[in-house]
């Protein structure tokens, strides 16, 4: 039997000698069916059921038929469930259900791949022993003398590494005399010494490095932090706990050495098409040198959707002093001078919107509030009058619309320092320390508003553009200024307009341009209002309120100018829609017999686009800069007092300049002397652990592009020459090396010559690992942030530090 494969074919042979085996032939069944219309099976019914029966092969085996030992020779292979063993020579003990390897050994064992020697493995138990082995786990690589399973996910390692550098010389790796694996879970290891290039760079009396995949409950890493506030601090003891996939719970404290400890509670949850928000809870302790404090915040948002299209949105926002943000690095935190909470509801009833809700905001710095209780609107957009009289869409009534709005709102201002719960509802108190007796300390309107509208819009000669319409307003309140309670007002206007085009069409031959499009738009209003002074007598708040004002009749001219381009090649031209716009407007009160015109307003703006500039080639070629691109826009706004134009002076006030240039491309980058790749597991099939590797390198793969773009805002009252404020920002992101990418930018006051903020980042791919650094320096604060952290566990394996100061 031997120099030739035998696949058990001793087995009826066994079977009538009365001994019981379980061993079988891994071969394909050859038998005959018991029908010639065999049954054929339902792929989709079809359930995969775990093999409980030892498959194994060999060029020759030898039986021993007293002691039941196979020894299997040339090529020898065994299967068990999801466990294979190849080596030299394999022994199999049926009767203890054991298996032995000789020589040099490959094992898989589910997803993990194994390398080594001497294998003793029992088949029941799944329990085992390797001399010298090697395996490939959960995206990592150990090593050990002796590794031994002691559970069916429990991996004992005797002067143990690990590393998941998946370079044949691994980058960095940790050693430990005890290393305990529990797959899926976590890596235990107690002493522990982290090499980096061969060099004892850390040393930990015990570490332990979760590896389980995806989201899990456990220990947080904490991170180290220093400010000139709290001194010392450490962040973010905390400890973690997902709940299904809806929602991630952290419970945690920082601990600062100047001023106490702070407690956090932090939530996001998320359940598609349901629900989705988060929130935060804090409480500080804080000390100094003669008193303590106990602050509190709360800060969250929420988003329900509800059944038919109607949805629910909150904002939480409260602190009770704005001195648990005082060492905060949030910007929005640190600088907050108002807080807002907020409820709404809002339904489509067809075409229309129902929306209701509340606010409360919180003034920090004067101790003030202000809130809505309650607040709603009703919003029927603009619909054809047609549908109210079942015409045909063709009827004259079709160019009719009507709409419909209206508004009922609770407010309320809270001056007094110790307001009580009831002022929240309703409190009118006038403030005491006010002689004339009409500042109120707290005071509360409520009232409601109606709006309705119609108009209509028609097309003569096809193309002049008319539009008229007429608005009606309605607003009821609980007083007035002298205290008539349940206040009316009401105002009306009624307006038209008209407009049309003017085009004009220029094409060149043999020429890079090939035509231009100038559209001439003139737009003329005219709107009337009636005298509404006798809603003096009206509060405005919120959203209610009606005009106060004399009588109005205005006319309004707009004078829209468009130029439009079309250059390349003919069927590879570029159409540039909007290369240049300019509008002038003006209005004037008919009402009014002393200058009645008021001033012209202009706003141009000129978008080239972008301009590709094709590949830049440096010494002699051999440096390329490619799909270069080149973007520019810019914007100008003034005004002018018609009254004071002259030939010679166009006295433009209020100038505005804006403009922004944006040059971007790719770049190659070499890398040189390529470390060589881990290729001790090529002889397996593809594991899922190879995979995920393998795409989270192509995942994180780092872009070649860069970009560098810079703008420019100015303000002037009479001269841009000459301007009240100027300032510049500027931008740069880019690739150094292979290796190294860095990101600036900055924020720079051309008026004063002052740089008023830069933020400077840079990360360096190490392999597996990857350090970023932040730097942020604004006014009187500056900052830094940096951290080191392994790719693939990059919440396990991180080492960070963060430092701030405000002068």
């Amino acid at each position: 039997m031997k120099n030739k494969k035998i696949c058990l074919l001793l087995i009826p042979l066994l079977l009538l000698t009365g001994l019981s085996l379980f061993a079988q032939k891994e071969a394909r069944n050859y038998a005959l069916s018991d029908s010639l219309f065999p049954e054929i099976p339902d792929s989709l019914k079809i359930n995969l059921i775990e093999t409980d029966s030892l498959f194994y092969k060999a060029d020759s085996i030898h039986f021993e038929y007293d002691t039941e030992i196979i020894k299997l020779f040339g090529k020898p292979r065994i299967n068990y469930q999801d466990t294979e063993i190849i080596a030299d020579s394999i022994t199999v003990d049926i009767k203890k259900e054991r298996a032995f390897s000789y020589g040099p050994t490959k094992m898989r064992d589910g997803e993990q791949l194994l390398l080594g020697s001497n294998v003793r493995y029992d088949v029941k138990t799944q329990t085992g022993i390797l001399n010298n082995g090697y395996s490939l786990i959960e995206d990592g690589y150990y090593t050990g003398s002796e590794l031994r399973k002691v559970d069916k996910d429990i991996y004992d390692i005797d002067g143990g590494t690990f590393t998941n550098c998946d370079l044949e010389e691994p980058s960095f790796w940790f050693w430990s005399k005890q290393l305990r694996v529990y797959r899926g879970d976590k890596i235990v290891g107690k002493p522990v010494i982290g090499y980096v290039n061969h060099f004892p760079a850390f040393f930990f009396p015990f570490i332990i490095i979760p590896i389980r995949q995806g989201r899990h409950p456990g220990f947080l890493i904490p991170s180290p932090d220093y400010n000139n506030v709290d001194g010392f601090v450490i962040r973010n003891l905390a400890l973690y706990y997902p709940y299904r996939d809806y929602a991630d719970f952290v419970l945690g404290f920082d601990i600062m050495e100047k001023t106490g400890w702070k407690g956090h509670f932090d939530t996001e949850y998320l359940k598609r098409y349901a629900f989705s928000g988060n929130f935060n809870a804090a409480f500080q302790h804080s000390i100094d040198e003669y008193s303590t404090f106990d602050d509190w915040s709360l800060q969250g948002n929420h988003h329900q959707d509800l059944p038919e299209k109607s949805s629910l949105d909150a904002t939480i926002n409260f602190v009770s002093n704005k001195r648990i943000w005082e060492s905060s690095s949030d910007v929005d935190q640190s600088l907050a001078q108002r807080l807002t909470s907020s409820v709404s509801y809002s339904k489509p009833i067809g075409s229309s919107y129902l929306n209701a809700g509340s606010y409360f905001t919180q003034d920090l710095i004067n101790d003030t509030a202000s809130l809505s209780l309650p607040s709603a609107s009703f919003f029927l957009s603009s619909r054809p009058v047609s549908e109210l009289f079942n015409v045909s869409p063709d009827s004259w009534l079709s160019n009719f619309n009507y709409r419909y709005n209206v508004y009922l709102e609770h407010t309320g201002n809270l001056r007094e320092k110790n307001y009580s719960l009831g002022d929240f509802f309703w409190d009118n108190t006038i403030d005491p320390a006010d002689t004339t007796g009409i500042r109120m300390l707290n005071e509360h309107h409520l009232g409601i508003k109606q709006n309705a509208g119609i108009s209509h819009n028609s097309n003569l000669f096809g193309w002049l553009t008319l539009g008229k319409n007429f608005d009606y307003t309605e607003a009821w309140m609980d007083r007035d200024r002298n205290d008539d309670k349940f206040a009316r007002g009401y105002a009306w206007t009624a307006s038209a307009n008209a407009r049309f085009n003017l085009y004009g069409l220029r094409n060149f031959k043999n020429f890079p341009i090939n035509s231009i499009r100038h559209i001439i738009t003139p737009n003329i209003g005219y709107s009337y209002q009636p005298d509404t002074r006798k809603n003096s007598d009206l509060y405005s708040f919120g959203s209610i309120g009606v005009s106060n004002s004399q009588e109005a009749s205005n006319l309004t001219f707009n004078l829209d100018n468009t130029w439009q381009m079309k250059y390349g090649k003919k069927g590879n031209e570029t159409k540039l829609n909007d290369l240049l716009f300019w509008r002038m407007g003006t209005n004037a009160n008919l009402k009014k017999k002393d200058k009645p015109f008021s001033n012209i307003a202009h706003t141009l703006y000129f978008k080239p686009g972008s301009f590709n500039l094709g590949t830049l080639s440096l010494n002699e070629g051999k440096y390329k800069l490619g799909s270069l691109k080149l973007s520019y826009s810019s914007q100008f706004s003034a005004t002018q007092d018609p009254y004071k134009i002259q030939w010679d002076k166009m006295n433009l006030r209020n100038q505005y300049f804006s403009q922004g240039i944006v040059l971007s491309g790719s770049a190659p980058y070499n890398r040189y002397f390529s470390a060589p790749k881990n290729k001790s597991f090529e002889d397996f099939e593809n594991s899922d652990s190879q995979k995920s590797v393998l795409e989270y390198m192509q995942e994180t793969a780092g872009t070649n592009d860069w970009s560098f773009s810079i703008s420019q805002n100015i303000y002037a009252d009479k001269d841009i020459f000459h301007p009240a404020t100027s300032s510049l920002r500027s931008s740069l992101t880019c690739k150094i090396t292979q290796n190294w990418r860095l990101s600036y930018t900055n924020y720079y006051n051309l008026k004063t010559n002052d740089m008023l903020s830069q933020t400077l980042s840079f990360s360096r791919d190490l392999h597996c690992w990857k350090m970023d650094v932040n730097i942020t320096l604004r006014n009187d604060y500056w900052d830094y942030r940096i951290s080191l952290f392994n790719t693939l566990l990059p919440d396990a394996l991180r080492f960070q530090t963060h430092d701030s100061k405000r002068y």
